[in-house]
C-alpha cells in the first residue's frame, strides 16, 4: 500500500478539534486569571479549568464537525 499525502476526514477533524481546544483553553484561562486577580491556580483549580474546557468543547462539537467536513470535502 502506498502512502498518500491526502488528509482523511479524521485528520481534518482532529486538527479542527485541537484548534478549538486551544482557543477555548485560552479563553478559560484568561477568564480565570481575571476573576482571581492573576493568582496562580492550584491543582484543584486546574482540574476545574480542564473540566470547563471539555464542557465548552462539547457545546461546539457540531461546529467542529461541520468545519472539518467542509475542509475535507474542499480537499477532495
Amino acid at each position: 500500500m502506498e502512502h498518500s499525502d491526502k488528509w482523511t476526514f479524521t485528520d481534518y477533524f482532529r486538527a479542527e478539534k485541537e484548534i478549538f481546544r486551544a482557543v477555548i483553553s485560552t479563553g478559560v484561562a484568561a477568564r480565570w486569571m481575571i476573576e482571581h486577580d492573576f493568582e496562580m491556580p492550584t491543582d484543584a483549580d486546574l482540574k476545574k479549568m480542564v473540566a470547563e474546557v471539555n464542557r465548552e468543547l462539547c457545546k461546539v462539537w457540531v461546529d467542529i464537525y461541520v468545519s472539518a467536513l467542509l475542509k475535507w470535502l474542499d480537499g477532495q
